[in-house]
């Protein structure tokens, strides 16, 4: 049988979706490489063609995740004048469509401390990511005439936020804890 010229590239892709969504929802742990290829709807076997090992998935997977956040939070930004961005990133990235869907959303906030457990190449490719997520905080301070350096402690605040609000009891502590941190943040 012939496969199309972008087969491995889409079957990739696949993998890396289906593992993004796993570790965020189930922990790094808490997942295995058959549940993973079962979601992407590919065989066992057919993991090593694209990985070398489990680590190397977990690396490119939360990466990926990673990327597509930020970029997420980058174009909601882009709809906004540079005056307003910072507040539609927070108010985005702190919103309780996030706080409900750790699977889909930010890798910090979903798999916390998992990360400082992780290999130290991963965890320097996760920590270029924070610096990708922290810069475009420190571009909307910056808009605002706000100290840019002050986007590292601003971050960490919205992750703990966000980590916090998913152990609130109800959906209406979730949305106060949620929108007492913007209103803290953009004050």
């Amino acid at each position: 049988m012939r496969y199309a010229a972008d087969h491995k590239d889409r079957s990739r892709e696949k993998i890396l979706d289906a593992a993004a969504h796993l570790l965020r929802q189930k922990g790094i742990d808490g997942v295995g490489l058959s549940a993973i290829m079962a979601r992407a709807g590919l065989t066992n076997g057919a993991f090593y063609a694209h990985f070398p090992s489990r680590d190397a998935l977990v690396a490119d997977a939360l990466d990926a995740a990673l990327d597509f956040t930020i970029g997420r939070l980058r174009r909601h930004a882009e709809g906004f004048p540079p005056e307003a961005r910072l507040r539609a990133v927070v108010a985005a990235y702190l919103s309780p469509q996030h706080c409900r869907a750790p699977e889909d959303g930010c890798t910090f906030a979903a798999l916390g401390s998992d990360l400082a457990r992780l290999p130290p190449e991963t965890r320097a490719r996760l920590h270029l990511q924070y610096d990708r997520m922290r810069a475009l905080l420190a571009e909307g301070l910056a808009a605002l005439g706000r100290p840019p350096a002050d986007a590292g402690t601003m971050l960490a605040t919205m992750i703990g936020t966000l980590t916090l609000a998913r152990l609130a009891p109800d959906e209406t502590a979730a949305r106060a804890q949620l929108d007492n941190a913007i209103e803290y943040l953009l004050a």
